[in-house]
């Protein structure tokens, strides 16, 4: 079976066939190996028959990508995309679509009033194939469902990122709220417990969802790991090098003491490795003297063959130190390819006519070699041309956080990891085996490569400490995905507004976590059952009694209807705080909260007690960066020179510490933003200053222009929520709506 010219793998044809009987299909398959082809397809199969499709995705950048992709595949008049701070054509056939947008309109009910006109329009840059394209301003909320009887089918990629901590709820409410004769198509990284997981999905869809999984990938992968002595090698072959190592370690040790014990102040052994670095002084217990393996000497390692490179490393600092020092180094200058060099500096010069003052002149040079770096907080427009330079296959190496390999198609001919361990701000901790496989999957460009090459950097000294991490990052089970079901209170204050009581356990109950929770019970019963069948035999020991309690208390925990009882928890402290009345009617506090899906509390409260009203809008927008974004630790911004600003702050943090924002925080889990740091650059941006003027104001040692973008996307979204609570004030409107005119501009218009 071919498609596109494509001959079909054996997955990608099980799915077709499913789709094209009507069935919702749950597709698991390794990173790279052309899952989305079958989201393709189905979309040209609902195009074909008149339908309407909407394709989800847990992260902007994948949503601004399948935007491109789909534009120039299905033609641009098909395509809308719906985000929070972006709105084109809302009332295409397909439709791609943060999960929370979808979530929300689901929840809602809500459908576009009649003749709701758009705030205005702008011109927005697109990706080069187009000079512009017309950007309407609308709210997501301001975006009707599309009607149900033509909605085919969902398309929910990344699926498994329902048992993300801070996220994963959106997408359990989706798939509850989702009627169910509207098909899914989820695409899955593998999970251990994909039947366990299909087997929910089935029972909330009221219909058999087909599984269908591939465990292979089309370009195999050969993971090694490698150091300065080691060079490239495989587990087995690092693992005897590991051992002749330690016997190494171990004589230089003894004869170190020989004397009375005094140890030398430098490495025993000295002289050329592998990779021709002479040793030196070694770090911790590396009395070899080795010096630590550096990035630098991975990619003296490959072979031209073995470029592009992706190397990924989680801080943003080192991502742009990394790609500085390899520009300046000796592998770094030998990258350069003539005729790349040539197409790079045409892409580069419309760049530069569209983009002034970006592009510095050591980034240009860095470019021109093939090198570069992405990371979240990179400008971007730099982020949109990397990508370009990337996908048009003119950068040898890339080096970027992990935020890169979240569901954006950029395969490489060769992956490295600089750590298997990566700082989550607070401490570093092991990756995870999805996070492993879905930055390694990355290697193998298919139709080009063998083989994908994985190259893991790690010297001796620090391998056995990682052995029984990598055991478990090589073995392929992939961790099962998990509920981290937890209602907002956006979400329960629109469900006891739509459905009553009886209604709401309901739809709690047909959770991810209840049908997990159920699934443990009946085990624990099970097991119960088995030992009390033993109770008064000679074999029942204390032991065994002591065991039987302890599962009776488990199971009397699992039973609990937690879900509803947090659900409880928070329609008492809404009614507690005025939000709702004794029987669940919403009363101004629960009517404003309905709008508001981010900081809600906060942002609710902050109308309530008339914080908002003094601002001007400028200032307006400004508190809103400051709700939405924290910044580094290392950044530092220079003070407000106006004093205004230390009496708004001022009143922002007597709402920020009062009961209900400091208990609500505590009844979700979750602490609220306030960064007032960001306010006053938040309000120069709505006064129209540019965003290289307001960089000028901050210290920090990586590029922040991202950081700063993403501040005014969000605060952009959250304005368009502040609108709709004055629905009914044509004046506030009309005002929030040229704040909204205005600082959408510039960098903000980006479709990176």
């Amino acid at each position: 079976m071919e498609y596109r010219g494509l001959k079909l793998d054996g997955f990608q044809r099980q799915a077709i066939e499913a789709i094209e009987s009507g069935h919702s299909v749950l597709v698991a398959a390794p990173t790279g190996t052309g899952k989305t082809l079958i989201a393709d397809y189905l979309i040209e199969h609902v195009l074909e028959d008149g339908g309407e499709v909407i394709y989800t995705a847990p992260v902007k950048a994948l949503s601004n990508q399948k935007y491109r992709q789909y534009c120039a595949l299905f033609g641009r008049e098909k395509v809308g995309l719906v985000t929070g701070d972006l709105v084109i054509n809302r009332d295409a056939p397909v439709r791609i679509m943060t999960t929370e947008i979808l979530r929300n309109m689901l929840l809602e009910g809500h459908r576009v009033e009649e003749g709701a006109a758009p705030a205005g329009k702008a011109s927005q840059g697109d990706d080069g194939a187009e000079t512009s394209l017309d950007v309407e301003l609308f709210s997501p909320s301001d975006v009707a469902l599309p009607d149900l009887k033509k909605l085919k089918a969902v398309i929910i990629d990344e699926i498994h990122f329902l048992d993300d901590p801070e996220r994963g709820t959106v997408w359990e409410e989706l798939l509850i709220y989702l009627p169910s004769e509207v098909r899914i198509l989820g695409l899955s990284a593998t999970l251990s417990n994909l039947e366990e997981f299909a087997h929910w999905l089935t029972q909330i869809r009221q219909a058999e969802v087909k599984v269908v999984l591939e465990t292979e990938r089309t370009v195999p992968l050969q993971i090694r790991l490698a150091n300065t002595e080691s060079g490239p090698c495989e587990v087995g072959a690092f693992e005897k090098a590991f051992a002749r190592w330690k016997k190494e370690q171990k004589k230089a040790g003894d004869k170190g003491d020989e004397g009375g014990g005094r140890r030398r102040s430098r490495g025993g052994r000295r002289g050329k490795s592998r990779g021709g670095r002479r040793g030196g002084r070694g770090r911790r217990d590396d009395f070899a003297g080795t010096k630590p393996t550096t990035h630098l000497d991975m990619m003296e390692m490959l072979g031209r063959g073995d470029f592009p490179v992706l190397y990924f490393i989680y801080s943003r600092k080192m991502v742009e130190i990394f790609a500085a020092k390899l520009a300046h180094s000796r592998v770094g200058r030998q990258l350069g390819d003539g005729h790349n060099t040539r197409q790079i500096d045409e892409r580069l010069e419309r760049f530069e006519a569209d983009h002034p003052e970006v592009l510095t002149r050591k980034l240009r040079g860095m470019y021109r070699q093939g090198i570069a770096f992405h990371h979240a907080g990179l400008h971007v427009a730099l982020k949109a041309l990397v990508e370009e330079l990337y996908e048009a296959r003119l950068l040898k190496v890339l080096y970027s956080t992990s935020t890169f390999a979240l569901g954006i198609n950029m395969p490489a001919r060769t992956v490295m990891f600089d750590s298997l361990t990566r700082y989550n701000g607070t401490e570093f901790v092991p990756l995870t085996i999805r996070e492993f496989m879905q930055m390694a999957g990355r290697a193998g460009r298919r139709g080009i490569d063998p083989v994908g090459n994985v190259l893991i950097r790690q010297d001796f000294g620090g391998y056995g400490e990682v052995r029984g991490l990598l055991k478990r990052l090589l073995s392929g089970e992939s961790e099962p995905v998990r509920s981290a079901f937890n209602l907002s209170f956006h979400s329960v204050v629109n469900l006891v507004d739509r459905f009553d009581e009886e209604s709401i356990r309901f739809m709690l109950e047909q959770s991810f976590k209840a049908y997990q929770d159920g699934r443990s019970a009946t085990a624990l019963r099970t097991k119960i059952e088995d030992l009390e069948g033993e109770e008064g035999e000679e074999s029942f020991t204390r032991r065994k009694r002591r065991d039987l309690a302890g599962l009776r208390r488990e199971l009397v925990t699992v039973e609990r209807p937690r879900l509803w009882e947090a659900f409880a928890r928070k329609v008492a402290f809404l009614k507690t705080h005025g939000y709702l009345g004794a029987d669940n009617e919403l009363y101004t506090p629960a009517k404003i909260l309905r709008h508001i899906k981010i900081e809600e509390l906060f942002v609710t409260e902050l109308i309530l007690n008339g914080v908002l009203e003094s601002l001007s809008p400028a200032q307006l927008f400004g508190v809103m960066c400051g709700l939405v974004q924290t910044l580094p630790r290392s950044a530092k911004v220079h003070a407000p020179d106006d004093d205004r600003w230390w009496e708004i702050f001022e009143a922002i943090n007597a709402v920020y510490e009062s009961d209900v924002v400091a208990d609500g925080d505590e009844l979700v889990g979750q602490e609220s933003v306030f960064t007032p740091e960001l306010m006053p650059l938040g309000e120069r941006w709505a006064r129209g200053e540019s965003l290289s003027a307001l960089l000028m104001d901050i210290r920090n040692p990586t590029d922040m222009s991202g950081d700063l973008v993403g501040a005014f996307r969000r605060a952009k979204d959250l304005v368009s929520q502040v609108r709709q609570v004055h629905r009914e004030d044509e004046d506030r409107w009309r005002e929030l709506s040229e704040l909204l005119r205005a600082v959408t501009r510039d960098e903000v218009e980006v479709l990176d």
